[in-house]
């Protein structure tokens, strides 16, 4: 008997579905029409000559190989 219980929610949702009746369709729908009404963005412009100088120095897994170097890369492999 409590195994029946257990398996109540998911035997009922499976019926529902069985039935073709989508539990929260109408909300999907109503989130995607929402969604489609927005104005378009305008364009983000691009600058790719100006970069920030702290976009040079190694990060991550570079900073931790650098360290972990007995010396350090030629700076031409830096970048």
């Amino acid at each position: 008997m409590n195994g029946l219980l257990f398996m109540a929610p998911a035997l009922a949702f499976a019926l529902l579905l069985f039935a073709r009746r989508f539990p929260g369709e109408r909300q999907l729908n109503m989130l995607a029409a929402r969604r489609r009404r927005r104005r378009p963005r305008a364009p983000a412009r691009v600058l790719a000559a100006a970069r920030a100088p702290w976009a040079l120095l190694p990060r991550g897994s570079a900073l931790l190989a650098r360290a972990l170097a007995t010396r350090p890369p030629p700076g031409a492999l830096q970048a």
